[in-house]
């Protein structure tokens, strides 16, 4: 599934400008098919029915009551399927974690999103019986798009005093409490919803039949992860970033404080670091997204490869590119392959000619341009 079905027809620019980290967007389709092909419940289902699945790969919560994993699963933390649907019977909701790792259709999604939007995104599923509720109301670290694959669920937004929190800023409700219901969205099979991190909310299985829905959390670098790669940046490069710092000298006026602050940063923040810095994020991102369950890519043994071969570029296979100083990075699903020279001259040309034959890479000999046209087509970037 293309990543611009999560959130059509919406366009991704507009999405970006109007709400993201800001308010939650509802995108109603009046298609309880559009995401059919990624889940069902049959296929949850069966899934917990033929597979040995392990607490917490598999979990069943309520709202109304604490459910211990002992009620359903082993010594072993092996869940008995017969318990756990005990349990969904009675109200607790089926929780499948990292569910891109275990159904296909929803690891190429989350391949396509991470590609797309650079985005680091995981998945989880959540099976709810009729008129029930998992999670009492709550605010997630990180920004979730809903996906409601069957049935329907309101979700309900209330008052919150933080935003945009980081990670390790937990939701207590003792502390955050949850106030009046602010808002308050049905979504129907084939419906998006989009929620901001920081914005508390709980949501509630409809009557009538039961409710399934993926959540896949997006978790971005903020600001203060490009600042913290520059400063790794700058301490690797230059001495006096990994010198000590004396805190017992008194600053005698402001002046002092601003003309150290001025002399720091008129060396750490420098386009060169800069650039450095977003790259190593955007290589964090390509590596991060190794979760696929059906993205290996065959390895080409290249019998058939020769220097009269045409090879294609496969521009499906690649989430990045960067071209920079003799090095070549190519960012795949799961891993960033580099390359000095020739072969990055030679590969940056046969990315920009998308078609070439094996003997027209430049600067290269005849066993070099086999040997990068084997490895290639062994990742998956290029076919003959």
């Amino acid at each position: 599934m293309d990543s611009s079905h999560l959130i059509a027809p919406v366009e991704y620019e507009d999405f970006v400008k109007s709400y993201w980290e800001s308010q939650p967007l509802h995108v109603s389709r009046k298609d309880n098919n559009h995401f059919s092909d990624l889940l069902s419940v049959e296929g949850i289902k069966s899934f917990i029915n033929d597979n040995s699945v392990i607490f917490p790969d598999v979990s069943v919560v309520n709202s109304r009551s604490s459910i211990p994993a002992s009620d359903y699963t082993n010594d072993q933390r092996r869940v008995n399927a017969d318990q756990l649907f005990q349990q969904h019977e009675q109200g607790g909701t089926i929780i499948i974690n990292e569910v891109h790792r275990k159904f296909a259709a929803v690891s190429e999604l989350c391949v396509q999103i991470n590609k797309d939007y650079q985005l680091r995104c995981q998945a989880n599923a959540y099976l709810s019986p009729p008129g029930n509720q998992g999670f009492h109301s709550h605010y997630d670290t990180h920004d979730v798009f809903v996906i409601q694959v069957a049935g329907s669920k309101t979700f309900r937004f209330y008052p919150s005093d933080i935003e945009l929190p980081f990670t390790d800023n937990t939701f207590h409700p003792d502390d955050d409490g949850y106030g009046e219901v602010l808002d308050a969205v049905e979504l129907s099979a084939g419906d998006t919803l989009y929620i901001p991190r920081g914005i508390v909310h709980d949501a509630l299985a409809s009557e009538g039949e039961p409710s399934l829905h993926i959540t896949l959390g997006a978790f971005p670098f903020v600001v203060r992860d490009l600042l913290q790669e520059m400063i790794q940046v700058a301490a690797e490069r230059d001495v006096k970033f990994r010198s000590s710092v004396e805190l017992n000298t008194p600053i005698r006026s402001t002046n002092n404080a601003a003309a150290a602050i001025k002399k720091i940063s008129d060396d750490l923040f420098n386009e060169e670091i800069y650039i450095e810095a977003v790259s190593r994020l955007a290589d964090e991102v390509a590596v991060d997204c190794n979760q696929a369950a059906s993205t290996s890519v065959e390895v080409v043994t290249g019998k058939n490869l020769t220097s009269s071969t045409v090879v294609t570029v496969n521009h499906s296979a690649i989430h990045g590119s960067e071209h920079r100083g003799g090095l070549f990075k190519l960012r795949l699903a799961g891993q960033v392959i580099k390359f000095s020279e020739p072969l990055s001259t030679s590969v940056a040309k046969l990315l920009e000619a998308e078609t070439m034959k094996v003997e027209s890479l430049p600067g290269l000999d005849k066993e070099q341009q086999l040997a990068l046209c084997h490895q290639l087509a062994g990742v998956g970037v290029i076919s003959f």
